[in-house]
């Protein structure tokens, strides 16, 4: 019979959270800096930047929280 328990935290491999977190805040912030911008263009080139500034003002500072995010990612 074994001896492990469900919560026995033997069986997990020694990652801290940040760690766990860190790897897909990265990952996210790495390709949507490199999709936003697209993004963006496309919204500019069809008119709809200028119907709904909002938007492309959110749309702006997510790749600038994108580009933050994203800059160590792969390292």
């Amino acid at each position: 019979m074994s001896s492990a328990t469900p919560f026995d935290t033997s069986l997990i491999p020694d990652r801290s959270l940040q760690a766990v977190v860190q790897y897909p805040v990265r990952l996210l912030g790495f390709w949507s800096a490199i999709v936003l911008p697209f993004v963006i263009l496309s919204l500019i080139v069809a008119g709809v930047a200028q119907q709904s500034p909002t938007l492309l003002a959110g749309l702006l500072a997510a790749n600038i929280a994108g580009l933050v995010l994203g800059k160590d990612y792969n390292r």
